[in-house]
Formats: C-alpha cells, sequence, structure tokens
C-alpha cells in the first residue's frame, strides 16, 4: 500500500529521492506551474507524494524519462495549445481527494463541462472560477508510471509552518534534478 512520503520525512528538512515514477502531471493552462504526482522507494517501501515543480523541470524530467518522454512533452504542448487527441488522457479534476481521483479516472476529452458553469458562483474575492486543470495520467496498463531511472530528486517541504500542516501535507518543492553516472 502506498504510504505519503510526509509521514516519513522530518518536517522542514532538504532531502533526495530515488527510484522516481511519474504518476500524473497536473497543470493549468493560465499557470505557470505544474504538480506531479510521483512515487519513490523511501525506506525501502513504496511512497506517493506531489512536487510542486514548473514547466521547465517537468521538460527536464521528460528528457530523462527515455523513449516516452517526447511523447509525453507532446501531449502536455496539445493540452497548453487548447487541442486534445484521442489519445489524450485528459479532464477536468477534483483536488479535494487526488488519490481517489487517480484511482477512478476515466479519460474524456474535454478539459470541463459546459454545464458546470452554469454552478459556479462567481464573486470577485474567488479568483478560481475559470481555473480548469488538466491532468494527463500514466496509471493504467497501456500507460503505465513514467520511470526516471538513475534521477535523483532533491526536494523540500513547501511549508515550513508546523501550524500548517493541512495545506503542506505531502507536497513538496523541487530544489534539483540530479542524475547518478554509472
Amino acid at each position: 500500500m502506498l504510504k505519503p512520503l510526509a509521514h516519513v520525512v522530518e518536517p522542514g528538512s532538504d532531502f533526495f529521492v530515488e527510484d522516481v515514477a511519474l504518476t500524473a502531471i497536473v497543470f493549468d493552462t493560465n499557470d505557470d506551474d505544474v504538480t506531479l504526482w510521483v512515487t519513490t522507494v523511501f525506506d525501502e517501501e513504496l511512497h506517493f507524494f506531489h512536487l510542486a515543480a514548473s514547466f521547465a523541470d517537468l521538460s527536464t524530467l521528460l528528457r530523462l524519462a527515455g523513449e516516452r518522454g517526447p511523447a509525453i512533452d507532446e501531449e502536455v504542448a496539445d493540452a497548453l495549445s487548447g487541442g486534445r487527441s484521442e489519445e489524450n488522457a485528459t479532464a477536468a479534476i477534483d483536488e479535494s481527494d487526488p488519490i481517489e481521483s487517480a484511482s477512478s479516472y476515466e479519460p474524456t476529452t474535454s478539459a470541463h463541462d459546459e454545464d458546470e458553469d452554469d454552478h459556479n458562483d462567481d464573486d470577485e474575492e474567488d479568483d478560481d472560477d475559470d481555473l480548469h486543470p488538466t491532468l494527463l495520467e500514466f496509471v493504467t496498463e497501456e500507460r503505465p508510471p513514467v520511470l526516471l531511472p538513475a534521477v535523483a530528486l532533491k526536494l523540500a517541504f513547501t511549508y515550513t509552518d508546523e501550524t500548517d500542516t493541512e495545506a503542506a501535507f505531502n507536497i513538496f518543492a523541487l530544489e534539483g534534478i540530479y542524475l547518478q553516472i554509472t
């Protein structure tokens, strides 16, 4: 069973993870950041975490992903440009429970349901009315997780305020990408 990485790492510490696999890429076309859903072996157990990264970091990771990297990079570019293809696994997601979303995900070809707009209350203080995240997922037999062999990631907690543990739960910032030379 997957365990949250945040449960085994000391809050506020910087650390490295290896044996990394990307299971999903989540982004919004109106934002410069991307969230990666990642698994890793840490202390000889499989853990999951969310990784806040830039599109430049994502591009670097996809170049290290072997032969699947260019195809995934093309999917990201297609989704960013608003294009949709049948092969593209994109959908609007509810980030309230990303693990449940990942396990019950059904690919669709639209980024959001237009009827949904009718139910959103538009208020001036709410700046997320136009946010429609895109999910590119890699957890099916046809699309297994994207392995990053010989890659180590230096991570840091996104929040160091121990009172804000709910907001920071299992979300890490990418501080560096390192390649193991063999």
